[in-house]
């Protein structure tokens, strides 16, 4: 008889030690997915902050020119532009060092992983916005990206059964 509730009590012991260590590793992979997330959503809307202009613009991706003299372009203007690639479900970042010039784009770098929605669509989201605050909607025309002087995030994250949803909102310098 004690022998039987000896082993109860461990057996007892050893679930709430199990539930408890599984719960803790999977709050620590959200957390590390959100803290990424964040941290390439931030990267995102400073780089935008520097933009003097959008050269193309759809629901997923955005690319920009950034002038020369800012924080991240000393020598001289490039392109960047931020996309989402679906393939891997990452936000990813993709430099033209001479906006155009003989010079071959980077590779386009991941900024943040396990980008999705719920219903597995994209996990990133663009929208438009001209000087006085109205949309332009996700796909502006090619006419109006000279009208374009803010920029809306959406970043969506899906890790196991946890959602989360992340915004940013950049003005373009000078707009």
């Amino acid at each position: 008889l004690a022998l039987s509730m000896f082993a109860l009590t461990v057996g007892g012991i050893y679930a709430f030690v199990a539930t408890g260590n599984r719960s803790a590793r999977v709050t620590n992979n959200f957390l590390q997915s959100q803290a990424q997330v964040r941290a390439g959503l931030d990267n995102m809307v400073d780089e935008i902050r520097w933009a003097q202009s959008v050269t193309a613009a759809s629901a997923t991706s955005v690319t920009l020119l950034i002038p020369q003299n800012t924080p991240f372009s000393a020598a001289s203007p490039y392109t960047v532009t931020f996309g989402y690639d679906s393939t891997t479900d990452t936000v990813t970042r993709q430099v033209d060092p001479d906006a155009g010039g003989p010079i071959t784009p980077g590779p386009a770098e991941p900024l943040a992983y396990s980008v999705v929605r719920e219903d597995g669509s994209d996990g990133l989201a663009f929208e438009y916005f001209d000087a006085v605050g109205t949309s332009l909607g996700s796909a502006p025309d090619d006419d109006e990206f000279a009208t374009i002087a803010r920029v809306r995030m959406t970043v969506t994250t899906l890790r196991g059964d946890i959602h989360r949803v992340f915004a940013g909102d950049a003005a373009l310098r000078a707009r």
